[in-house]
């Protein structure tokens, strides 16, 4: 989900330099419903100590969002996008379908640093736990295996209706590691990603950042 900060600094970069104006329209008419969804479902944390965990690759020591390209080197002035989300989010696939292209392709061009903030507060609110976690894990594996951005479309792209997800029909691991193909990971680094999977790997990881996304909101 999009933060009101990201998209005032959207706002004020260049045209010509910065990313497009339709990405700046899409980020900023999905912000007034975004922020909405964060209060309803998302309280205020309590404080705790540092991270101290795995961290997948482009992931921040302090467990407070994944970039979409690290390895990206970034134009001058770009602004940072923190996209708060979480995979079962209605409003967030329609952010994606509207605009994800052209968000990763202005990340991939280094016109923004694309920052992810997997959120996992719907597992709860549709009693379906843990399809919000285990989505979240998938991204951070698949970051691991260079395929982050891939993944993340893949992911969203197979997305249950809304009334589905209350149903408590929603992601499953074997959905997980299909994403995980449709995103091009492919041999030794498909079975290590798969282990990732099962395992959970980045469960402690996603279980912070959703901790330190409620403290931001």
């Amino acid at each position: 989900m999009p933060r009101p900060d990201a998209s005032q600094k959207l706002a004020a970069s260049k045209p010509k330099d910065g990313p497009s104006k339709g990405l700046i329209g899409g980020v900023i008419a999905a912000i007034l419903v975004v922020a909405i969804v964060v209060g309803v479902f998302v309280t205020q944390a309590n404080k705790s100590g540092a991270y101290s965990g795995p961290v997948p690759k482009g992931g921040t020591s302090d467990a407070k969002g994944l970039r979409a390209y690290p390895g990206v080197k970034l134009q001058a002035g770009a602004p940072t996008v923190d996209l708060y989300e979480d995979f079962q989010c209605p409003i967030c696939n329609d952010l994606e379908k509207a605009n994800g292209e052209q968000i990763l392709a202005d990340a991939k061009a280094g016109k923004i640093k694309l920052v992810w903030h997997l959120m996992t507060f719907l597992e709860d609110n549709f009693q379906n736990a843990p399809a919000s976690t285990i989505a979240a894990n998938g991204l951070y594996c698949a970051a691991d295996e260079g395929e982050a951005a891939a993944y993340h479309k893949a992911n969203f792209a197979g997305q249950r209706p809304e009334s589905e997800e209350e149903k408590g029909d929603s992601y499953t691991l074997a959905d997980i590691k299909k994403y995980g193909q449709q995103a091009g990971i492919t041999g030794a680094a498909l079975t290590k990603f798969n282990t990732c999977v099962d395992d959970r790997s980045y469960a402690k990881y996603v279980k912070a950042t959703m901790t330190n996304a409620g403290k931001a909101g």
